[in-house]
């Protein structure tokens, strides 16, 4: 059995029940299945690094990763590279193992280097 959701480019796409990535998983919990910016998810990033807010920190993941995915298809890969470490720096929230400091710099780098994406 799959799931059909609407694709990043209007085209629609099978999630598997083996298989759900996080574009699938946005489109089923009804996030947007484009972030406009970076500055757009910002707030979210703020709030999960700073409070560890699950929600928030799951939100920003999803919306990153749509991110990434747009700066790998404009070959922005210096971008593409900064949003991966961008989405690890949540993961480690996720998991408890927070960088402090550091996941503010790979934000403020994030979005320096992929401004206008």
């Amino acid at each position: 059995m799959a799931l059909m959701v609407e694709n990043d480019r209007g085209g629609l796409g099978r999630c598997t029940p083996w298989i759900v990535s996080l574009g699938c998983a946005a489109a089923l919990a009804g996030l947007p299945s484009q972030a406009s910016s970076l500055s757009a998810v910002r707030p979210l990033l703020l709030h999960c690094f700073r409070a560890a807010h699950a929600p928030s920190c799951e939100q920003a993941l999803l919306l990153t990763e749509t991110l990434q995915r747009r700066a790998g298809a404009q070959d922005r890969y210096p971008c593409q590279t900064l949003l991966l470490g961008l989405q690890a720096e949540v993961v480690m929230v996720q998991l408890d193992v927070a960088r402090g400091e550091e996941a503010f710099e790979t934000l403020r780098e994030s979005e320096q280097l992929c401004s206008g994406l």
